[in-house]
Order: structure tokens, then sequence, then C-alpha cells
């Protein structure tokens, strides 16, 4: 995901922002003898290579997390549902395979791809690793990419297929700036979380733009996929003789999905399925 992809939206530090900071660092410098600009510079400096370093991390092709939010590198949630059902041998693969098929066909996604997901909470002995399957689409014209991850589970016979669709904004250089520029007061709120290794920076500067037309654009993303998840399991589940009754009915709840007013609504059989969309993505929970 290119965090710098913002298309159509012209991602740049405002000149009103830049105005603000000054007038406020030559204030403070003035009643600080001057200690406030040292401050800052060691402070701002420390952010910067904070944040370049969860950039780096992210854009790496194995992803970390401590405990909680795995998938907040993709973004925030739109919504999520898991299907059950029974079968004397796995059929991951194939569900897989149909899933891509219908991907490639009826959407412009070229391809599903696995990624492995660790969560290295210090609590564990050993750190855990899960891989899923993620198909990603191009961002919008106003650049939020909206991405699709599949995972399947076992319990005995029994077996799950759960999805989840997300939509990651752009770095908003503008959230950058006031991040640097006013990080020698929000520092001290780091401490707790970096402590505990939950630091998240990037979340605090990755925006998901405002606005009906791009509310439009992401209703059409989610729609679609969830349509083509539903058909291909549907078509798969079919053919290797499981009854598909009950889910045919849960996808006509779950296609009750409604983009409007910066909300996103879906149908009551989805998780966690109403989200802000025009704000910063911050404290993304997935």
């Amino acid at each position: 995901m290119d965090f710098s992809n913002s298309r159509n939206i012209d991602n740049r530090i405002k000149k009103t922002t830049i105005a603000v900071a000054v007038i406020t660092h030559i204030v403070l410098a003035i009643v600080t003898f001057g200690l406030s600009l040292v401050l800052l510079t060691i402070v701002g400096l420390a952010t910067l290579l904070q944040l370049n370093k969860e950039i780096d991390e992210e854009n790496s092709s194995e992803k970390n997390f401590n405990k909680n939010y795995p998938f907040g590198y993709f973004g925030r949630p739109l919504g999520s549902f898991q299907y059950v059902f029974h079968h004397s041998y796995s059929i991951e693969k194939d569900i897989y395979s149909a899933v891509e098929a219908e991907l490639i066909g009826k959407t412009p996604i070229t391809s599903v791809k696995s990624v492995s997901i660790i969560d290295t909470d210090p609590a564990l002995k050993n750190c855990e690793q899960r891989h899923f399957m993620k198909a990603e689409s191009e961002p919008t014209s106003r650049g939020t990419a909206i991405t699709l991850i599949l995972n399947q589970s076992n319990f005995g016979s029994m077996r799950t297929i759960q999805w989840r669709v997300l939509a990651g904004g752009y770095l908003d250089e503008n959230s950058k700036f006031n991040l640097i520029a006013y990080s020698m007061v929000t520092v001290f709120s780091w401490f707790g979380p970096y402590l505990r290794g939950e630091l998240d920076l990037l979340s605090r500067v990755r925006t998901i733009s405002s606005g009906a037309y791009n509310d439009m654009d992401v209703s059409t993303q989610v729609r679609c996929l969830h349509q083509v998840v539903f058909d291909a399991m549907i078509a798969e589940l079919e053919k290797n003789g499981i009854d598909t009754s009950e889910l045919k009915l849960q996808k006509i709840q779950m296609m009750n999905i409604n983009i409007s007013g910066e909300k996103v609504n879906m149908g009551n059989l989805v998780q966690g399925a109403t989200s802000k969309i025009g704000v910063p993505v911050k404290g993304t929970q997935v």
C-alpha cells in the first residue's frame, strides 16, 4: 500500500497551518528564552524517526502487531462477516481459489496474495504468526484504498470462513506537519503506549477524504467486494455438496449497505459495522 498516493487530493501543508505553528513557537521561544526550540528540535526529530520507522515496518512483507489491531495497517474496518459450515475435509484452498477467480474476472483486482501477520505480544512465550489472504483495489480518486482480508479456521470438522473489508487513508502531509510541530506537547501521551510497544503514530497522520463522491466510490467498492465473495463462496460450497440456503439469506441482509452523511452502515449481520468516513484514521481497532 502506497501511503503517499492521495490521487486527486492536493496533499500539501496548508499555509494557515504553517503560520499558526510559527506564531505559536515564536511566542513559546520568547517565554522560555529559546528552550522550547531546543526541545522542539529534539522531540520533533525523534517523532520523525519513529514515524519513518513505522512506515518502513508497515511496508515490509511481514506485518507485526502487539496484541491488538492486527489489521490496522490496512485501515479502519467497514464490516466483517463470518460463515460457519460443516465438511469432512478442508476446502480452504478451493474457496480461496474461487474467490480469487471471481475477483479477477469481475473486478479490476488482479491477484490475491498471502500475508503473514505476527502477534509480538510480550506476554506470549513465542510470537504467534497467522496467514491471511489479501486483495487490494486501486485507491479511489481521493486516495482511499479498500482492502479485502480473508481467513479460514477449523474446529474439528466445523469450518469457518471470515472476511473483512477495510478502508485505508493516505499519509496527510498537513497532519504530519502538525504531529511534528506540536510533538513537544503531545509526546507526554506517548510514554505509556511506547513502553507497551503499542505506539502508533502512523494512524494519526492517515486521512480518509471526506466528501459525497468519495463516499460513493467507497460504497461501490465495498458492495462489489462483498457481492463477489458471497457469490464465490456459494458456488464453491454448493460444488462440495454443502447447503447454502442459510448463507443466501444472510447475503441478502449483509448487502443492506448504505454510505451517506459520512457514515458507513451495513446490515445487522455485519460485525463492527458502523464507521466514520471523512476524519483521520486514528486509533484503528480491527
